[in-house]
């Protein structure tokens, strides 16, 4: 069932895993962040997380602008502020390229 295609590409991920721990540790004992401190005793929970999060969905600094009820209106992303410029600057033509005419 195993073969040694797997067996790397477990290895591969396992590795990843572990070195991506390793750099949030030292960052977190940088920043001064002991051995009692919930990051240093349970290390695999930095796997997919930042040291330095605070962990709180609603934090300012933390969350995503786009899930923050503070800012979900004013946040808008790169593609979403070209799409509504393009929409509000739209040339007033047709298909085949003459200008409509004002009525």
């Amino acid at each position: 069932m195993s073969n040694e295609k797997t067996k790397v590409k477990v290895s591969r991920r396992r590795l990843k895993d572990d070195n991506a721990v390793r750099k949030q540790i030292k960052i977190a004992k940088q920043n001064g962040l002991t051995h009692k401190d919930k990051a240093i005793k349970e290390p695999h929970r930095l796997a997919k997380h930042h040291a330095m999060d605070c962990g709180n969905p609603g934090c300012i600094l933390c969350s995503n602008p786009r899930h923050n009820k503070l800012f979900k209106k004013d946040r808008l992303t790169i593609q979403e502020r070209k799409f509504f410029q393009e929409i509000e600057n739209a040339p007033k033509k047709h298909g085949n390229g003459s200008i409509e005419k004002d009525s």
